[in-house]
């Protein structure tokens, strides 16, 4: 029966994997303003047509760890805008777009960004990374970036297209053999507990054909009713 919970766990993680999706990366751009100016930093991740994104969050790579340092988030497509504790509460989105602005740069906001779309259940969460120089700062090696984010296709390559094939039929296939393990466990399952309900019932036939009492029978047969006096002798 250890088949049961196994089938039953594959079958929601694929459920969840296939609800979650998987984000796609765009290539990055590199944005060069001067220091003591505003910078605006467009948003590099591409939606998709017709899905109606959840949030769009900011952040920034510290170099050079790679870790995310939260900017600042805003639900879609009106919500307010939040920003992530120790934030600059003066980077601002630029009206209503998915665009930021920075205000009076310095060398050390240099870096890389990253723009992230939250997409609603079945869709596929969009990023992009945005480079930042100063045209009077050195430019900060862009080790950051990964060598897959360099040479990452556009999403609307066949490369991408295969991939996303694949994917489809072999969660399919692991969709369809999840199910078919959790009706065997099922069906194994209810056999064994119509087995235990069963009761054993004892018939006691009345109709049974009667023997002939023998001799040992009668004698141990009592006739009810006052006791006969018995006759003593005395002898004088």
């Amino acid at each position: 029966m250890t088949t049961y919970p196994l089938g039953l766990s594959l079958l929601l993680s694929l459920g969840l994997c296939l609800a979650l999706g998987r984000t796609i990366r765009e290539n990055h751009v590199e944005v060069t303003c001067p220091s003591g100016q505003n910078c605006t930093l467009r948003c590099t991740a591409e939606p998709k047509d017709g899905v109606q994104y959840t949030a769009v969050r900011w952040y920034k790579l510290e170099h050079p760890s790679s870790q995310e340092s939260g900017l600042l988030t805003r639900n879609l497509p009106d919500g307010p805008t939040r920003w992530y504790s120790g934030a600059d509460t003066n980077v601002k989105l630029h009206g209503d777009s998915r665009d930021i602005v920075l205000p009076n740069v310095t060398c050390s906001d240099s870096g890389v960004f990253k723009c992230y779309l939250a997409a609603p259940v079945g869709e596929q969460n969009r990023e992009g990374k945005i480079v930042l120089n100063l045209s009077d700062c050195p430019v900060q090696p862009l080790d950051l970036l990964t060598d897959t984010d360099l040479t990452e296709k556009p999403v609307d390559s066949p490369d991408y297209k295969i991939t996303d094939t694949w994917l489809l039929m072999s969660a399919a296939t692991m969709l369809i053999a999840a199910f078919v393990i959790f009706l065997i466990s099922y069906n194994c399952l209810k056999h064994t507990l119509r087995e235990k309900g069963k009761i054993v019932k004892k018939e006691i036939l009345l109709d049974a054909p009667l023997k002939p009492l023998e001799t040992k029978d009668l004698m141990l047969i009592y006739t009810l009713g006052p006791k006969t006096p018995k006759i003593q002798h005395v002898c004088v």
